[in-house]
């Protein structure tokens, strides 16, 4: 089970690659029966294939900024994020709450984003 500074240094590389829309590197974080709920209550993403559909589509939209401490428990970890949406010329701002799960190995098994389009704003 990765330690609770491992899980730290993976989640400060995922949001990196996240800003950079890097879809490989982020890819690299996850196990390959992963799965994405995000938001949470839409629809399930299971495996590798459908994570990174969802990622080729999100992320060159976001910017995402960790906004308070990434807590620990064991293999999961729940942190804030202040995501930036650009979609044409409209910029929107919201928070949401991530939390992951992970193997043994380190890599994410779950990611679930806690968020809602009603928060969604014009500034930050």
């Amino acid at each position: 089970m990765p330690t609770a500074s491992e899980i730290r240094e993976i989640v400060h590389d995922y949001i990196d690659r996240m800003c950079a829309g890097d879809i490989d590197g982020i890819m690299a974080h996850f196990a390959d029966d992963a799965t994405v709920e995000d938001p949470v209550g839409g629809q399930l993403q299971r495996g590798k294939e459908a994570v990174r559909a969802f990622y080729s589509f999100a992320a060159p939209a976001l910017q995402v900024e960790l906004q308070g401490p990434i807590c620990v428990a064991g293999n999961q970890c729940a942190f804030p994020l202040l995501a930036k949406l650009s979609m044409n010329d409209t910029v929107s701002y919201l928070d949401a709450t991530d939390v992951f799960s992970f193997d043994d190995q380190g890599r994410i098994t779950s990611m679930r984003a806690f968020w809602s389009m009603e928060e969604l704003r014009n500034s930050p």
